[in-house]
């Protein structure tokens, strides 16, 4: 290649190269508002140089390929804080719904306690009052039934934290599958062409959607990603996605098995199911626990002060009957409930006598008793009141801060991989100009090759 014909190359050359960078800045312009979208510049470079007598001569320019602007590191940081936030988010969504369940002593269980020994109180004044027996009797009723209330509405919490578990598995399987259904596409797909930064933008985002599912770490070589849990049960390798699955545990609530069949349920620490997880297997189990702990020690706090006394019947001792039924450890707070429905056999009586008040001083001291991990009753439900708000409060608390860690980082993403119409229109301009020399380089070639053809047809 060498005189004009080899200056008409490198024009059309450069001609096509100045029409893949006006065209590339045309895409990345339509997809300023896409989601994910990473900007993409041609990347040019010179062209094979040839020998023209005894000078080396240029060969122009030519298109290398297609690049995606992006930065890998923060896009691991994102998906690590992406973790960070789907758990705290899941968590704290778990922990509303519970913290309903705890008011304060206004309200709920605590209002119940209170009132029922404020019964106690009122009964002391005249103990042969059938009205003032039967309305300590009902706030007894109400304090049980508070406490039943309670008791399954923190098992629907943790039945429906269980079907949540089930759908986020369901979720980071459809999304593992998507992922290797990209990676196999990948090899087909020039890694130079907009195809590519295409496919590579639509895999970066189905995986910080994963991460903020399931804890997840990257293993990248070349075209080649590997997706695990933090523990390295596997979830996408290459081409290949490895489902989760679900199953009902020993326990009764939904494990999460790999694909090779291990009980990972224990070792997700990350995204919702995560939090979802922390919430249903630590958070509402212990409250669950501390309840019953409550339940059962006012149970027996108060059937022990009953048996003490004698009823307006005369029975006293042995032939005494409970005030509640026996209920002790894991589901007392949901069988809590009353032994008896008539008023006088309450044992208010201390020495056998109809106007004796003497024994309601026993029930009275429950309310100052050590029933239930070494507090009393208002303490230990104050316990619990405390330790909902605070899980809330400080789960909150990580959520603030991981939303405005991950919009930083997403904002130092957007500098890198983002759209900029003022640069874009830069480039543009820069192009447009190329492009036009380049086309004006082989108007000029043609006309100077038109006049040696005219010169040659004249001489003949």
């Amino acid at each position: 290649m060498s005189g004009l014909t080899g200056t008409m190359w490198i024009a059309l050359n450069a001609l096509e190269a100045q029409q893949v960078g006006m065209e590339t800045t045309a895409n990345n312009v339509a997809n300023l508002n896409t989601p994910g979208y990473s900007r993409q510049v041609p990347v040019f470079q010179e062209a094979p140089q040839y020998l023209e007598g005894s000078l080396v001569v240029g060969g122009g320019v030519e298109v290398e390929g297609i690049q995606s602007l992006r930065d890998n590191l923060l896009d691991l940081q994102i998906s690590e804080e992406t973790q960070q936030q789907g758990n705290a988010q899941a968590y704290v969504n778990a922990m509303d719904q519970v913290q309903t369940l705890f008011p304060d002593d206004t309200t709920g269980i605590g209002q119940q306690i209170s009132a029922f020994f404020q019964s106690i109180n009122s009964l002391s004044t005249d103990p042969s009052d059938t009205t003032l027996r039967q309305g300590m009797l009902t706030a007894a009723q109400n304090m049980a039934t508070s406490f039943n209330n309670t008791a399954g509405q923190l098992t629907s919490v943790r039945q429906q934290l269980d079907g949540d578990v089930q759908q986020q598995v369901q979720q980071v399987n459809q999304l593992t599958q998507q992922i290797a259904t990209i990676n196999a596409n990948l090899p087909d797909v020039g890694n130079a062409t907009q195809e590519y930064g295409s496919l590579i933008d639509q895999r970066s985002a189905l995986i910080q959607q994963l991460s903020g599912l399931i804890d997840v770490s990257q293993l990248t070589e070349g075209n080649s990603l590997t997706l695990t849990t933090k523990q390295g049960a596997a979830l996408v390798v290459g081409g290949q996605a490895y489902a989760l699955s679900t199953a009902p545990g020993s326990d009764g609530v939904q494990h999460v098995y790999s694909s090779q069949g291990q009980d990972i349920t224990g070792e997700i620490s990350g995204g919702q199911l995560g939090g979802t997880l922390a919430a249903r297997d630590q958070t509402v189990p212990s409250l669950q626990t501390q309840l019953d702990s409550l339940a059962g020690g006012l149970v027996t706090a108060l059937n022990t002060a009953q048996s003490k006394g004698t009823d307006m019947y005369g029975n006293s001792g042995d032939k005494l009957s409970n005030l509640f039924e026996p209920v002790t450890g894991a589901g007392a707070a949901a069988d809590m409930a009353l032994a008896i429905s008539d008023p006088n056999l309450i044992a208010a009586s201390s020495d056998g006598t109809q106007g004796s008040n003497g024994n309601l001083a026993n029930f009275s001291a429950v309310a100052n008793t050590v029933i239930s991990n070494g507090q009393t009753p208002s303490g230990a439900y104050g316990n619990l009141v405390f330790q909902v708000g605070t899980a809330v409060s400080n789960q909150t608390s990580e959520l603030d801060a991981s939303n405005a860690m991950l919009q930083q980082l997403q904002q130092q993403q957007s500098s890198v991989s983002g759209v900029s119409l003022d640069q874009e229109a830069s480039n543009l301009m820069l192009y447009q100009q190329a492009y036009q020399a380049s086309a004006q380089v082989i108007t000029t070639v043609s006309q100077m090759i038109d006049t040696l053809m005219n010169v040659g047809a004249g001489s003949s």
